[in-house]
């Protein structure tokens, strides 16, 4: 279950997660699913042991004195009708705590994401009060979980207990009576008290397994969602001279009544170099992510190689495109895994017998990162980095332009057709700007098309720009050759007299 949800929350559209905290979805997968595994492997195993015992005493009742076993029946239904009133509410109640610990998680995820923040502004007691606001609420149902328990258990104790004393008095009638051998009498009584002990612990056990649904609501609804972005069934190979083509698109996000790109019709040919620019909110990164098809036009396409991005599979486009964005993310994994993120390992080591990458795809990483200007071996390797050097949580053990460095060995690598530049200087110093811009134009030999997002005009020269496309409130207000732009008077002649 576990595995299925993380699959299905990893092909989620883009915005899914705009929508969505992280804390919430971990909660899900941690907790919820953990209340899940306890039904399966527990609760359930139980119910099925009482249940087997219940029909084997029942028959052993009914062979002995069926109308006596009738009154039993009946007051085991009334135990069986508290037990799943019982569940019912907790069932409810349980969604409701689960929820409750979702927001402590997404809480909790963010303070934690965000400790340098949170500490330089003196943040940490106004987190805790919120974490532990939200822990209160969750003691507080919790307590009423175990007032309704403790109710329930009183009421099927106490129905059971009238029900043996009811059918102790039956048996004492009939035996006095001399209807039924005491021996008869005596053996219903064992079966009867048999079935009564089963048949409590299948209600309890009913409402642990309620209570557990309760909580597994939004589980099952995470698994069985299906992505607004999804895979074509059909897949066609085409290839032309335009590698991107984008017409009369308009983008917009959610609920939002303003398009976040309104009316864009732009075309990148082979060995195009294009730089995107303009104010902050133009809609610079919205164009990046629709090519990356983390969101479909509302109205309008956007082709890859005369085919619509709406026509391809992620793993198609994934092989043709690669971003190398402002901040890289990178994993708590070795270099080597880094750059080949999402490649299989293809090899075997004869000492260790573990999966690893095969002396081809370990050549072509070093050769990558030797171009992106972080070589791993040689006199230039000042700082002693390996390819199995593990980097840390989100490559804290590397600058900014060493992880910018790796992500675009990421890119070499690839040889992708499209290589989308966001800010990939914006962050760095004039020194390790210059090192990310030659090995920018190692990666841009490698590739059909470059498209770049950028604030910073002296990248538009230093990298060749050969077409720059100006966005102003999501629309396309200027596009051109940026000497041309320059002489024009325009609004990418002031960005870069502000400069």
């Amino acid at each position: 279950v576990r595995v299925k949800l993380h699959r299905n929350l990893l092909l989620q559209e883009a915005s899914f997660f705009d929508s969505t905290e992280t804390g919430f979805l971990l909660s899900r997968l941690n907790n919820d699913v953990n209340k899940i595994g306890m039904v399966i492997s527990f609760h359930v195993n139980i119910v099925l042991r009482q249940l087997a015992q219940f029909m084997f005493g029942s028959v052993f009742l009914m062979r002995i004195h069926p109308k006596l076993s009738m009154v039993a029946f009946a007051g085991i239904g009334l135990v069986a009708i508290a037990s799943m009133l019982y569940g019912d509410f907790t069932r409810v109640l349980a969604e409701k705590v689960q929820e409750l610990f979702a927001v402590s998680s997404a809480l909790a995820e963010n303070s934690f994401s965000m400790s340098e923040t949170v500490r330089a502004f003196n943040g940490v007691a106004t987190e805790t009060k919120k974490y532990e606001s939200s822990q209160y609420d969750a003691l507080q149902l919790e307590e009423v979980q175990a007032w309704a328990y403790g109710s329930h258990k009183f009421v099927s104790d106490t129905l059971q207990a009238a029900l043996q004393c009811l059918l102790l008095f039956c048996c004492w009638t009939i035996g006095r009576a001399g209807a039924l051998p005491a021996a008869k009498l005596t053996s219903f009584l064992f079966y009867a008290n048999f079935v009564l002990e089963s048949s409590n612990e299948v209600g309890d056990q009913w409402a642990k397994i309620q209570a557990a649904v309760g909580a597994s609501t939004n589980v099952f609804d995470l698994i069985t969602r299906v992505p607004e972005i999804g895979d074509p069934k059909d897949v066609t190979n085409t290839q032309t001279t335009t590698v991107i083509e984008m017409k009369d698109m308009f983008v917009k996000y959610g609920s939002m009544d303003k398009p976040a790109l309104s009316n864009i019709n732009l075309e990148a040919h082979d060995q195009d170099r294009i730089a995107v620019v303009g104010r902050s909110g133009s809609g610079k990164s919205s164009m990046l992510r629709t090519i990356l098809r983390f969101y479909d036009p509302s109205t309008g396409t956007c082709n890859l190689e005369g085919k619509s991005l709406t026509e391809m599979t992620r793993s198609e486009i994934a092989s043709k495109i690669v971003v190398v964005e402002q901040e890289p993310h990178l994993f708590p994994m070795t270099l080597i895994d880094n750059v080949l993120y999402g490649v299989e390992k293809d090899s075997i080591d004869k000492v260790t017998g573990e999966e690893c990458y095969s002396e081809k795809y370990r050549f072509a990483v070093t050769e990558a990162l030797s171009l992106a200007g972080l070589p791993v071996t040689g006199e230039n390797n000042d700082l002693g980095l390996e390819l199995d050097t593990r980097v840390g949580e989100g490559g804290r053990t590397l600058s900014g332009g060493q992880r910018q460095r790796v992500a675009i060995a990421r890119a070499l690598v690839r040889f992708p057709d499209v290589l989308l530049l966001d800010e990939p200087t914006a962050a760095l110093d004039s020194k390790s700007e210059k090192v990310v811009v030659e090995a920018l134009k190692s990666a841009m030999l490698r590739t059909r098309c470059m498209l770049m997002v950028t604030h910073r005009l002296g990248v538009v020269r230093s990298l060749g720009v050969n077409k720059v496309v100006v966005l102003e409130q999501g629309s396309i207000v200027e596009i051109g050759h940026p000497e041309e732009l320059l002489k024009s008077g325009g609004i990418y002649s002031q960005l870069a007299r502000e400069q």
